[in-house]
């Protein structure tokens, strides 16, 4: 299992945070590869809440949430995807700095293939996911900070 720790500091209240955070359909403005998003549950905030994304290359993923403590942290889980992952999961926490917020997320996941997909993580994947989660987080405090 590898896992990825990436932080980012948001010049916006936790609560600002918090509310796009926990607004699935917004992912749309927060990350880079998602073209269209569709909420596939009754509910569309707190656990269990489960959203279709499709991305830019023509892939998906759905995805749903298996933590929600607001203006706290959110956890999502990968279901449904067409990735090389036995599977993808991750929290978004939020702390309080002053008038900003830190949003600290972590990622753990698992490439199929066995050796040939630890080998595939080394060479490729870790690096990858490093950089949509980077550039999510990029996205995810512009969009915030320019919305306030």
């Amino acid at each position: 299992m590898t896992k990825l720790h990436h932080e980012i500091k948001i010049n916006a209240p936790v609560k600002k945070v918090w509310l796009v955070l926990a607004d699935l359909e917004l992912v749309r403005f927060t990350n880079p590869l998602v073209m269209t998003v569709k909420i596939i549950s009754p509910n569309k905030k707190g656990v269990g809440s489960a959203r279709h994304c499709d991305f830019k290359d023509g892939k998906f993923v759905e995805e749903r949430i298996t933590a929600f403590e607001p203006n706290r942290l959110i956890s999502f889980e990968l279901y449904k995807h067409q990735w090389p992952l036995v599977f993808m999961r991750w929290t978004n926490k939020l702390e309080k700095h002053d008038d900003a917020t830190l949003l600290i997320s972590d990622t753990e996941y698992e490439l199929k293939f066995g050796p040939l997909g630890k080998i595939l993580n080394v060479l490729i994947m870790r690096r990858k996911f490093n950089q949509i989660i980077a550039s999510a987080l990029n996205d995810t405090k512009r969009y915030i900070e320019e919305n306030k």
